[in-house]
């Protein structure tokens, strides 16, 4: 039995966790709104041009690639391993008594609808009715059609929006970090409720997900190599040469930007990138480019879904790709200690309880490693897909000056 003084501090940590992740719930939404605004009217001013176009096509590719290589993979591997009935249990009651969304709360929404029903639902005609709903693909399909009005219109208004919706974005970055500052304090509220209530059976949960995760971020990483070299055109040894020195300094420092300088010396060096994949494509893609978050996230889905016997229907996974995907690009630049504030708002729209998904978020220091990695890879990857036909002509240029060179002499 326990002891009464724990039980008080269970109690008041309870509390303490339900009032934070309202606080979170309640200043993410407008968090990821304003940055898409701002993303969107920024980059139209900006005008990134052709480059900028395929660049972000690419990185949709391998984005929507990898979740799909999630999706395929991670129930296989969940299978694979045996989660305590008990705590499954445990922790559904935990949730059902939080202000989250619960199981029966989660089943409603993500029940599965007609292909007529779900283009019908696609644009929300009442945009409050849509947010309380949770129905944030609506919301950002709409924000993402608004914001390309908004680029369509004269300079000066243009630019006079631009601003309000950076100033707008910023303000809600400075509240969310405030939010963010307590994490520590949420993080913990959560987690001594989940290891109260379960035991030492929850480090099974969450070493369950260290272990998934970690290999799936591997095996894409892995993948990338011959898909760089057939599609890139490029030597798959090169290629592991090239990238080699910036995933050390990846793996040291679990951070893309750290990396970015010796991608750019080898890009230059090795694999004989143009001026333009590396002054532009791999800084773009260092800021905009993150291939482990539809990964990373399609595994918390699932393996939470899982916990808690919740069934996502294909359209409900389809929908949170397609959102993840979106929110990738917004980059508000939330510190990496923090909990992914970011994709909450998909988790509450997919129907699973966030408390399950932040108590996963405190055991990510493993995963960062993994994940760093397959980033920098990626990076390289698009950079080297992005610039094939600049080096082929470079090559051919190289070689009728050589030519010439040999007949004149």
């Amino acid at each position: 039995m326990a002891s009464p003084p724990f039980e008080s501090l269970a109690q008041w940590t309870q509390a303490l966790g339900k009032l934070w992740i309202a606080a979170l719930q309640l200043t993410v939404l407008p968090l990821v709104i304003s940055n898409l605004l701002a993303t969107i009217s920024g980059a139209g001013a900006k005008s990134v041009g052709k480059l900028g176009l395929r660049a972000l096509f690419v990185f949709a590719g391998l984005l929507i690639a990898g979740g799909l290589f999630a999706i395929i993979l991670t129930p296989r591997l969940i299978a694979r391993f045996s989660l305590d009935p008990n705590t499954a249990t445990t922790l559904s009651t935990i949730a059902a008594s939080s202000k989250g969304v619960g199981p029966a709360a989660a089943q409603t929404i993500a029940a599965p609808t007609s292909t007529a029903e779900w283009f019908e639902r696609l644009l929300p005609s009442n945009l409050l009715e849509a947010g309380l709903k949770g129905d944030l693909f609506t919301l950002l399909l709409f924000t993402g059609f608004f914001g390309m009005a908004v680029t369509r219109l004269p300079s000066e208004r243009q630019i006079l929006l631009a601003d309000i919706f950076q100033g707008l974005a910023d303000a809600m970055l400075q509240l969310t970090r405030w939010i963010v500052f307590a994490s520590p304090i949420g993080v913990f509220a959560l987690t001594y409720v989940l290891a109260f209530r379960t035991g030492i059976s929850a480090g099974g949960i969450l070493g369950t997900y260290i272990l998934i995760v970690s290999s799936l971020m591997l095996a894409f990483t892995l993948l990338l190599y011959p898909l760089t070299a057939i599609v890139g055109r490029t030597g798959i040894i090169d290629f592991a040469r090239a990238v080699a020195p910036a995933q050390l300094v990846a793996i040291s420092t679990r951070s893309s930007i750290a990396a970015l300088p010796a991608m750019i010396e080898a890009g230059r060096d090795r694999l004989r990138l143009p001026s333009t994949g590396t002054s532009f494509v791999l800084p773009l893609s260092v800021s905009l480019f993150k291939v482990n978050r539809p990964i990373s996230s399609i595994v918390k889905l699932l393996l939470v879904a899982h916990i808690f016997g919740i069934q996502l229907s294909p359209g409900t996974i389809a929908i949170f790709l397609a959102t993840v995907v979106i929110l990738s690009f917004t980059a508000p630049g939330i510190p990496q200690n923090g909990p992914g504030l970011k994709t909450i708002p998909a988790y509450i729209a997919a129907g699973v309880p966030i408390e399950a998904v932040i108590v996963i978020e405190a055991v990510e220091s493993i995963p960062d490693i993994f994940k760093t990695l397959l980033n920098v890879t990626g990076d390289m990857s698009a950079a080297t897909l992005l610039t094939r036909s600049a080096r082929s002509q470079i090559q051919v240029t190289e070689v009728d000056s050589s030519t010439v060179t040999e007949g004149a002499l």
